[in-house]
């Protein structure tokens, strides 16, 4: 097959080479008579021109040296002396060719024009401006090429072709011809002939040899066309052949690969066990009754406390021990993302079946001492578990997200705690979260801080609010939460801390905003808080409240950015303090200016005793570390009365002023 398409290709290139030899010795033929006018024209032109320098030296030379005209120097005049030149010039030429200068009024008769030259001699007449004149004529019995050149009448010219009275004395005596010429008249034409047998002949001879060249150079290309497609060929079969063999064990790699990708798109490294795709996959490629979600309590706790190593290992023997409780014909298991576990069941189970065997699986999993490094580990799981048919997946989930929410050992889906609708609600406010801060709704609202000891302003707090585009204004409680789950919140951040800074910067205020954890961790958020504290006129007057139950417990981080704000200049306060379980801690290790007592703590302050002591260690404790105090959420006289009395440094709360979008 290779051999065939080999003879196929130089037999194609052959024919072409052939085609082209045939193309190209019949374009030197065809041209061998335009090539015959080029050359006879060019040599003519060449001739004439040395003619005329002749004609112009001599002429120039008799007028100038003033050499007498007489009957021995009248020969020495180009008009005589050419046509014996051109005599003796066609016996030096291979070639048959001669020269003339012609008049129709010649004074020589020897010089007098035949019919072709008198005829161009009126063409010249008829179309001045013209500077020659050639074609090929029947001349003497033979195809000739014939050019001529006009002669003009110039000055010099005047001296024997002007006035007969002003003509030398020879010529007026022996001439009776060719007088009364101006200057720019025609007074003859230079006549040269070329045979074109001659012409013919040279050029045949030069065309031929062109062509055997072309024709021997092709031999030669068709030769070394052959030996070097030859061993392309060859080595083009050879290289196939081994390209072959390389697809065919890439295509075998490839293959395998193709296995190896899709085991692992399909099942989970550590465990391996079959993955959430795969659940996906037989959720809707079977018709499984019943969905069950593990999930590990606390495991980043442990993660944190024994490694992730330990948890892994954790992982596994979870996944051991769920593999005997999972029989192979009757449920699938699968390891979830993190901490989660399913199982796939297929047996059609009553309610009361199917808790039974959940009860039995958190009994089995709490009471499993598991091994890891030597160290005995319990865990407690949360079980959500759905029967419900459609959307298996969605209903466990739900489930399960309530099961974690009441802190129980399980929940099974029961269309009554259906969260469809506050997922809507969900995906409502971040779309008005968007619109909000493309619109510029959102907006902070100010609520001052009071002194207790001289009633005084100390402070205002920035509250963020959205504005809807009815006008209706809502409090953070409607949406902070969502923003913190999408990315809409670092922008929201900066829009409140912006706008803020602006407010201020010319009133004679100190005021506080609310950063949380997810703003310190956002490092892009913590570099535009920076830079625009920097490019404010007086940093001592910013206070930042950190939330006391969100995050704070990784101190290292925390502590590091709000070291940063406090060289800045700014002041650090702690919010809702009291509702943590190691409050106290946070103060020694964070460093604070203020505490902002929990509103929990301050709204029965006037009636809960229990409040009250707790409040009241609290202040002390403040005091003793120097630190000021403010009691939220003081909405009555009572409760102000209360706080103050307990030795509160400031108060807020809609008792003083509620939040408003503009300084009273």
């Amino acid at each position: 097959m290779k051999n065939n398409r080999f003879i196929s290709l130089f037999v194609v290139v052959a024919i072409l080479a052939f085609l082209y030899n045939i193309f190209f010795a019949y374009d030197q033929l065809r041209r061998i008579h335009h090539l015959q006018l080029f050359i006879a024209k060019n040599q003519a032109e060449n001739l004439n021109a040395f003619l005329k320098a002749f004609r112009e030296s001599y002429q120039d030379t008799f007028i100038h040296k003033h050499i007498p005209f007489n009957e021995e120097t009248i020969n020495l005049l180009p008009v005589v002396t050419i046509p014996d030149i051109s005599r003796r010039f066609e016996n030096y030429l291979s070639s048959k060719a001669s020269i003339k200068t012609v008049s129709d009024n010649p004074r020589d008769p020897k010089n007098m024009a035949n019919e072709l030259e008198k005829r161009t001699i009126a063409y010249f007449r008829s179309h001045s401006g013209i500077e020659n004149y050639y074609t090929l004529v029947d001349h003497e019995n033979d195809k000739t090429f014939f050019f001529a050149a006009p002669l003009y009448i110039k000055k010099s010219c005047l001296r024997c072709h002007g006035k007969r009275e002003d003509a030398p004395a020879y010529i007026r005596e022996n001439y009776d011809k060719a007088y009364d010429y101006e200057i720019g008249d025609l007074r003859g034409i230079t006549a040269i002939y070329f045979s074109q047998k001659q012409l013919n002949a040279s050029l045949s001879a030069i065309v031929y040899q062109n062509i055997v060249v072309m024709l021997a150079i092709s031999l030669v290309f068709l030769f070394i066309f052959y030996i070097l497609t030859k061993k392309i060929y060859k080595n083009a079969a050879e290289y196939t052949q081994n390209l072959e063999r390389e697809v065919e064990n890439k295509t075998k790699a490839l293959q395998t690969k193709s296995m190896e990708l899709e085991h692992r798109l399909y099942h989970d490294p550590l465990t391996r066990l079959r993955n959430r795709n795969a659940l996906i996959q037989d959720l809707h490629s079977s018709v499984p009754k019943a969905l069950i979600l593990i999930n590990i309590d606390d495991f980043k706790q442990i993660n944190d406390f024994y490694g992730h190593s330990a948890g892994d290992k954790l992982i596994q023997g979870l996944a051991k021990l769920l593999k005997a409780e999972c029989r192979i014909d009757t449920c699938d298991l699968y390891r979830m993302p993190a901490d989660e576990f399913a199982i796939l069941i297929y047996d059609d189970l009553s309610q009361e079946r199917l808790e039974t065997f959940i009860t039995h699986l958190v009994k089995t999993i709490n009471n499993h001492d598991f091994d890891i490094d030597e160290n005995v580990v319990h865990l407690r799981i949360a079980i959500g578990a759905s029967n419900d048919g459609a959307d298996l997946l969605i209903t466990a989930d739900m489930a399960m997200k309530k099961a974690k929410a009441d802190r129980a050992d399980y929940v099974i889906y029961d269309p009554s705690m259906d969260l469809s609708e506050k997922y809507a609600e969900n995906l409502e406010w971040a779309e008005k979260i968007k619109q909000a801060l493309e619109e510029d709704r959102i907006v902070p609202y100010f609520q001052p801080i009071v002194s207790t000891g001289d009633n005084r302003v100390k402070s205002y707090e920035a509250l963020v609010r959205l504005i809807d585009e009815n006008g209706t204004v809502h409090s953070p409680f409607y949406f902070l939460d969502v923003a913190k789950q999408t990315k809409f919140y670092p922008d929201l951040t900066k829009r409140v801390i912006d706008k803020t800074f602006t407010y201020f910067k010319d009133k004679p205020y100190d005021f506080s905003i609310n950063i949380s954890y997810l703003d310190i961790m956002n490092k892009e958020t913590m570099t535009y808080i920076i830079d625009r504290i920097e490019s404010f006129s007086d940093a001592g007057r910013i206070h930042f409240e950190i939330l006391e139950s969100e995050g704070i417990e990784r101190y290292e981080e925390v502590s590091e950015c709000l070291k940063k704000l406090r060289r800045l200049g700014c002041h650090i306060s702690l919010d809702d303090f009291g509702s943590g379980y190691s409050s106290f801690e946070h103060i020694l290790k964070l460093e604070v200016d203020m505490l902002k007592i929990d509103g929990a703590l301050i709204k029965n302050i006037d009636t809960d005793i229990s409040s009250q002591i707790v409040v009241e260690t609290i202040i002390d404790f403040a005091n003793k570390l120097q630190i000021d105090t403010c009691a939220e959420f003081v909405s009555s006289k009572a409760i102000y009365d209360t706080v103050k009395d307990l030795g509160v440094t400031y108060v807020q709360g809609y008792y003083i002023s509620e939040p408003k979008p503009n300084l009273v």
